[in-house]
């Protein structure tokens, strides 16, 4: 994954980049987690159905043609950041998520380790990008890109949240929904359309 994170950016820098995946049908949603899946409930605490959501590491959005958006959170810079994790029809220069021997995928159709709910996201169009950023940020934090939440956008009212610790307030990389939105988090977000 180093290769491709070295190229990775935040939304607001990355407009083209999202731009050509708007219009195009999402196939395929896998989390890479930094631990095998039957680990992830006794290493992140959490229900073993939400290690989809909720484990530590990327996340690959596959779409119809074979491309891939890879997204992940850099505490670095408070964002959600992406990267082209797969191209194509072009020569590739890195590797991709799905080689990494260190990452495990946990894809949101597995009927153990992810709700059901995610499987509404696979074989529709996205429509569109908003980033999400907080209001009440202390000056480090508003001096950086800040992006803590990229949604998806599939129609009018369906999408789902690439989080930068948006569930519980901290710089853990997750993928929520809105109401997985921590309250407290919740009162201070604005939203900006993207793409």
């Amino acid at each position: 994954m180093d290769s491709n994170t070295t190229q990775s950016t935040d939304p607001s820098s990355s407009k083209d980049l999202l731009q050509q995946f708007v219009g195009k049908t999402v196939t395929g949603l896998v989390r890479y987690s930094w631990w095998k899946k039957e680990d992830v409930l006794t290493e992140c605490n959490i229900p073993r159905e939400q290690s989809f959501s909720l484990t530590a590491g990327p996340l690959a959005v596959v779409f119809e043609d074979g491309s891939i958006l890879g997204v992940a959170s850099d505490p670095g810079i408070n964002s959600v950041i992406v990267w082209l994790d797969r191209a194509v029809g072009k020569a590739r220069t890195s590797q991709t998520l799905s080689e990494d021997p260190e990452l495990f995928p946990i894809n949101a159709k597995d009927e153990a380790y992810s709700e059901p709910l995610w499987c509404k996201f696979t074989d529709r169009t996205l429509t569109g990008f908003s980033i999400l950023k907080s209001t009440d940020m202390n000056s480090c934090q508003a001096g950086l890109p800040s992006e803590i939440g990229l949604c998806f956008l599939f129609g009018d009212k369906d999408r789902f949240i690439a989080s930068h610790g948006l569930h519980n307030g901290t710089d853990s990389f997750s993928v929520v929904l809105d109401t997985q939105i921590d309250p407290i988090v919740r009162e201070n977000l604005e939203e900006l359309p993207l793409v």
